[in-house]
């Protein structure tokens, strides 16, 4: 394993006005008929860039730099960096959103996934409140939100594109791996789990989806498997990242019961 080299980004809490540094989890089906979790999504790693729209006529401009970003990546990481499309309210059919997108020339529908978002499920509220467009860039599972902008500041591809880029970084930062180094069982799990497989653990984090480190310690005497209790944790999803004496890290997801 390489030297682990992570930002401080990949895990810090700040919050901006009207914004948020995480984002919440959704289950929709789109206008294909298909059903979306976004955790899901993100945790295969993709990265995701979510626009809002009513639809109106001051949505145009965001709508088509933020579908203009996500192309830019399609002939270099094909695949990777997906656009969804979805009524602010949930109160526009699929066929008014796909005219809407052909008509104002936003982009091809076979390029973006389009969701009518009736019942309102995907809560715009639930990712820093309300704007016309709204367009949002997440990415890795810490499901880290790297773009929240509003309104007519949205006509900003660059800032997209540039956001896109930082959550690839984090995706690929040398040494990160996930999922990959070491086990963790049982898992799921109630109180105790056992860590193993790393070459001398020397300090085992849990994390919360939301970036917030819940429990941390240090083993110290370099063991190569280790019980750390869950106890006191709510029942949810967490990532546990162990560090070995050589200061390699990697991280695995753990389902607390």
């Amino acid at each position: 394993m390489k030297k682990l080299i992570l930002s401080l980004s990949l895990l810090a809490a700040v919050t901006a006005a009207n914004a948020q540094t995480y984002a919440t989890n959704w289950t929709a089906t789109d206008c294909n008929s298909v059903s979306h979790t976004l955790f899901s999504t993100l945790d295969s790693g993709k990265i995701i860039v979510f626009v809002w729209v009513m639809p109106c006529a001051s949505c145009k401009n965001g709508a088509k730099s933020a579908y203009n970003a996500v192309q830019s990546f399609a002939t270099s990481n094909p695949g990777k960096v997906r656009m969804y499309l979805a009524d602010d309210l949930g109160d526009a059919s699929c066929a008014t959103l796909q005219s809407w997108v052909t008509t104002n020339s936003i982009g091809s529908l076979s390029n973006m996934t389009i969701f009518s978002n009736a019942g309102n499920v995907i809560d715009e509220n639930n990712f820093g409140g309300t704007g016309m467009p709204h367009v949002i860039v997440m990415g890795g599972t810490d499901h880290k939100i790297y773009y929240n902008t509003k309104n007519g500041a949205t006509n900003d591809q660059p800032g997209i594109t540039a956001a896109i880029n930082s959550a690839m970084s984090a995706l690929s930062v040398s040494g990160t791996s996930v999922g990959a180094n070491f086990s963790v069982s049982p898992n799921p799990a109630t109180e105790v789990v056992t860590v193993d497989g790393l070459n001398g653990i020397n300090k085992i984090e849990v994390v919360s989806v939301s970036g917030q480190t819940v429990r941390s310690e240090k083993i110290g005497a370099g063991k190569t498997s280790v019980q750390f209790s869950l106890s006191g944790l709510a029942a949810g999803l967490y990532l546990i990242r162990a560090t070995d004496v050589d200061g390699n890290t990697s991280i695995q997801k753990l389902v607390k019961q």
